[in-house]
């Protein structure tokens, strides 16, 4: 056999081996995007939520870019407007990043340098850094700074900023983590400051159009959702089982929770971070940046990187989350597996969206698929059904409310002023929910937003609370008159 075959033969092989590669990683591929999309259509048939949107993309590739079910009444696609809210912290950050590159931003500089503008009560707050702010170590916090529960809000990032002069410190600079949306409003009027551009444009010019992301757009209020060329259609809120579609109510987003985007668009986003800032073959920002927007800080321990949580595995994490729309993003960064899920419902303890994306990581790690779950409108229907309950048997002790006066006769009185002030525990369990809010997420909301989170239980649970307070006023008269019957007979 002559050299030249031998080669010829050998060249051959390499390009057969090479095409049944190909093959088998298309295969691939394809049977995990059929996974997925069986999957997702699974859950939405044991869901409350009316559709979502999803890509999952690799470096070079585009495993899954789809939408699923309707949205204000209109059919989701891949092209279709969602709020991302919290998922624009990580753009916010890459913008600051950006201009570190250039020499204007120093990460470690008081943020006062760049904006004379911030000004806190509080003589510890000269020393808040950039980097602190990125990390949301600044000490700024909801419980210091209830920004969530104001009637008022700003209209601008300048407006923003003027009005953490009122805001207390948690904590020193640098001591603890703390989320907290005004850092990043904060760090959004830094870019302005800096560049000599609105933030808006700012981003659309440096990020939005070089990504091709030309669905995607900012904001600075939640009305401006609606106003935008793309225009946002409304989100869902959750009530008695049922979406009911409602426009976002008002609040400040810019730089923190403003962003609108699609699944289209929100993948190459995911490319740009799994390529180390290179897309299309075009770098927008250094390897180095990119590494240093998902790195953890050394002090104080945190999980929280730049717009980017961290798990152990090194994987990094952050959702979104208004009151009609949430989003969840993830970057496998093992695997290499970037993932973004865009859901047109709200926040709802009973809807729990971090389940999609973690079954979804774990098909792309091959794993068995995820079990089917119990339908979101089970737990609810139980709480709600424990209420529905209580409120029918106090109803029903209202309207037969001389039945058990008797019984008052023969208790003692600790006994009688106990069960009456027993009765008033849907009422304390009421006024207490907000604490018990706080508590759990350290985050401080207004009762506009608390109910629009959980409307039928507050509905309920405020009705149970006026019956059994009707009920223990009445057997509060009922046991003062029968005492003092009793009183009058033994004299």
């Amino acid at each position: 056999m002559t050299l030249f075959l031998k080669s010829a033969l050998f060249i051959s092989f390499l390009i057969f081996a090479c095409i049944l590669g190909f093959q088998e990683s298309c295969a691939q591929s394809d049977s995990l995007a059929v996974k997925i999309d069986h999957y997702i259509q699974d859950r939405l048939n044991t869901s409350s939520l009316p559709g979502l949107a999803i890509a999952v993309v690799r470096k070079d590739s585009i495993v899954l870019v789809k939408g699923y079910g309707t949205t204000d009444g209109k059919r989701i696609t891949a092209d279709t407007p969602f709020a991302i809210a919290s998922l624009s912290k990580a753009f916010t950050a890459l913008a600051i990043l950006q201009l570190v590159e250039k020499g204007a931003v120093d990460l470690d500089a008081p943020v006062n340098r760049y904006l004379p503008s911030f000004v806190i009560d509080d003589p510890r707050g000269t020393s808040i850094t950039i980097r602190q702010l990125l990390h949301q170590t600044s000490g700024l916090a909801d419980t210091g700074f209830p920004e969530l529960a104001f009637a008022e809000q700003p209209h601008t990032l300048d407006q923003a900023v003027e009005r953490l002069k009122t805001a207390r410190l948690v904590s020193a600079p640098g001591e603890q983590f703390h989320y907290h949306n005004p850092n990043y409003q904060v760090l959004a009027k830094v870019v302005e400051a800096v560049s000599q551009e609105e933030f808006s444009d700012y981003l659309r010019k440096h990020w939005f159009v070089p990504l091709g992301m030309s669905h995607t757009q900012n904001v600075a209020l939640t009305h401006l959702f609606y106003a935008a060329p793309d225009g946002l259609p409304r989100g869902n809120i959750f009530a008695f089982g049922k979406a009911i579609p409602i426009q976002e109510p008002q609040w400040f987003v810019n730089g923190a929770a403003g962003m609108i985007s699609t699944a289209n668009d929100m993948a190459h986003w995911l490319q740009l971070q799994l390529n180390e800032g290179v897309i299309n073959n075009r770098p927008l920002i250094s390897r180095q940046s990119v590494a240093l927007s998902h790195s953890l800080p050394s002090n104080p321990a945190s999980t929280y990187a730049m717009g980017w949580y961290a798990n152990d595995n090194k994987d990094l994490y952050h959702s979104g989350i208004l009151w009609t729309y949430s989003a969840e993003q993830i970057l496998l960064t093992e695997s290499g597996y970037g993932i973004v899920l865009l859901f047109n419902g709200g926040l709802n303890p009973f809807v729990d969206y971090y389940s999609f994306i973690h079954d979804i990581a774990e098909l792309t790690a091959h794993e068995v698929p995820p079990v089917s779950r119990w339908p979101d409108w089970v737990f609810q229907a139980c709480l709600l059904g424990i209420l529905v309950v209580g409120l029918g048997l106090s109803i029903r002790r209202i309207i037969r409310k001389r039945s058990g006066k008797h019984k008052f006769r023969h208790y003692p009185a600790w006994r009688s002023w106990f069960g009456v002030i027993g009765r008033l525990w849907p009422l304390f369990l009421l006024l207490l929910i907000p604490f018990i809010i706080t508590a759990l997420s350290k985050r401080v909301l207004n009762w506009e937003r608390i109910f629009l989170m959980m409307p039928d239980v507050i509905l309920l649970l405020g009705a149970l609370a006026l019956s059994n307070s009707i009920l223990s006023i009445i057997q509060t008269i009922d046991f003062i008159k029968i005492r003092q019957v009793k009183k009058e007979s033994q004299n």
